[in-house]
């Protein structure tokens, strides 16, 4: 099991949760009633700020498309794509979407 910290979306929903690993985050948002945007027409509204709580990041399997996609939106440059892609690491800023939880993880909006 997980941790996952939902902060700063609401004052209702913001909190700590028990999650599954490799649970989708948007399945335990949408189970805990964090408003985070699923919306897979613009994923500029589904951006989120993940940071990682262990002493040790996690080695993160992320595909392609979605480093692509946050290098597309501005939200990492090139480089910063290039070093996750080249340690299997995750950048700060996901695309709720299309994110797994991996580990205990402090999550809060992203805005462009």
């Amino acid at each position: 099991m997980a941790k996952v910290i939902f902060m700063h979306f609401d004052k209702k929903s913001d909190g700590v949760y028990d999650a599954k690993i490799g649970e989708p985050i948007v399945r335990l948002a949408k189970e805990k009633h964090v408003p985070i945007s699923t919306d897979t027409t613009d994923y500029s509204k589904s951006l989120i700020e993940v940071e990682n709580l262990a002493d040790e990041e996690p080695t993160s399997y992320m595909e392609d498309e979605e480093l692509d996609l946050l290098v597309e939106l501005g939200a990492v440059s090139k480089e910063e794509a290039l070093q996750c892609q080249q340690f299997t690491i995750s950048p700060k800023i996901r695309i709720a979407p299309m994110m797994l939880i991996k580990g205990d993880v402090l999550v809060k909006p992203y805005k462009l």
